[in-house]
């Protein structure tokens, strides 16, 4: 039994997700052949630090206020990254120089530019790096990719995907969320590029990252809000809508659509039309994959279950067909157990780390996180400008936003992102 030995840094309500999901697969590890083990926490905050230590039975000798400090270990194999967005560009770089592989919470960066810093790094530095995009790793992805593979939609053209909640914006209508949600500074965006990861990097996966030719977009703040509410000095400064249409290489449109405030309804929508049939694609997951659950091996509740339906012609006739993805995957999972490697992001990373999955076998989560950046940069760049904005246009504009100085343990440190 291989066991990869973990450090954590960050101990705020994504850490406690990522904790469900080792504890998950280590009740499989007989299946897996691996387990995780999670020695070390770093976190700012100091009752964070000690209630995470508490909660998660680590003594005050594997809890560091400074980061930097859990990095000179050497009983460490890897490090899962799990600050805010606009901290995991210097963090994980930090992380790589320091000799460690790099696990990500999502989104990669704020900008490509500042992704492509930590794609770099991890080349220059020999470091495996990998990002959290769990929208890829479910049963509902992989039957809709083998469908386009096997050309039942015959030429793919249009993709639609509307994403939208009427008062769903975190730290302010979530008060479960800080807000640093709503913060430039630190989340960077809104709505495109917090949930935008997960349905845009399925749609990217689903085409095998095709190279974006065009964008034009629409982003702004629009709906009112309590000024009062907001205590932070940051305000809020993130939009509350994105909408756009990205042209791709390969001539297939891609229309985008993504609001945390509206005043519609919550409502998602997303289709792919072809010359000889199209997909629903319904309830992609956007909460971190089944292995976040208690019970991973449980239905997934009445609603909320990812599932697709097929629109074309069986013997002359107009059909649709619902496809549960939900079932099909737990037959699947009986039959070869060893596909819950590609069910789970922290489980594809722990594989990959230990050289079960390589570069040709696990997902490429770097370059779909560079190719969502793209086109999320596309949507601002070309909503400033007012025009239609071309790839290396977005490229040779993209900003660079990461952080570059932080408090930490009471000192201003500022980050060594040179490699």
């Amino acid at each position: 039994m291989q066991t990869v030995r973990v450090g954590i840094i960050g101990g705020g309500m994504i850490s406690h997700r990522h904790m469900q999901i080792y504890k998950n697969i280590n009740d499989r590890a007989q299946l897996l052949g691996f387990r995780a083990e999670v020695v070390a926490v770093a976190e700012i905050i100091p009752e964070r630090l000690k209630a995470w230590g508490e909660q998660y039975g680590l003594d005050e000798s594997s809890l560091y206020a400074d980061y930097h400090d859990m990095l000179k270990r050497d009983d460490i194999d890897t490090i899962d990254v799990c600050v805010h967005n606009n901290l995991h560009v210097p963090v994980a770089i930090e992380v790589m120089k320091a000799g460690f592989d790099c696990y990500c919470e999502k989104p990669a960066a704020v900008t490509y530019t500042d992704a492509k810093l930590m794609v770099d790094a991890a080349q220059k530095l020999g470091r495996k790096f990998h990002v959290q995009i769990s929208s890829l790793m479910t049963p509902q992805t992989r039957l809709a990719k083998q469908y386009i593979r096997e050309g039942r939609l015959g030429t793919p053209y249009l993709v639609n995907l509307e994403q939208c909640t009427s008062r769903r914006r975190p730290g302010y209508d979530l008060p479960e969320f800080t807000e640093d949600f709503l913060s430039s500074r630190i989340a960077g965006h809104g709505p495109s590029i917090d949930l935008g990861i997960y349905v845009i990097g399925q749609i990217l996966h689903l085409f095998d990252c095709p190279k974006v030719q065009s964008v034009n977009g629409f982003a702004g703040h629009y709906v009112d809000y309590d000024k009062s509410i907001i205590k932070s000095p940051d305000g809020y400064g993130v939009e509350d809508t994105v909408d756009g249409f990205v042209k791709f290489e390969t001539g297939l449109g891609f229309h985008f659509l993504s609001t945390s405030a509206n005043n519609y309804k919550d409502y998602s929508m997303t289709y792919i039309l072809g010359s000889k049939g199209g997909l629903e694609v319904i309830n992609t997951d956007t909460v971190g994959g089944k292995f976040e659950r208690e019970n991973p091996d449980a239905p997934t509740p009445p609603g909320t279950e990812p599932e697709l339906r097929f629109f074309g012609s069986m013997e002359g006739r107009d059909v649709g067909i619902e496809l549960n993805c939900d079932k099909n995957g737990r037959m699947e999972a009986r039959k070869d157990p060893k596909i819950m490697l590609y069910n789970d992001n922290q489980c594809m990373w722990l594989a990959y780390k230990l050289g079960i999955l390589d570069d040709n076998t696990r997902y490429n989560t770097p370059e779909i996180a560079l190719n969502q950046l793209i086109i999320t940069d596309g949507f601002f760049l070309s909503a400033e400008l007012g025009r239609s904005v071309a790839r290396d246009e977005i490229i040779a504009n993209s900003p660079s936003v990461y952080l570059r100085e932080q408090e930490i343990a009471g000192k201003l440190y500022r980050f060594d992102t040179e490699f």
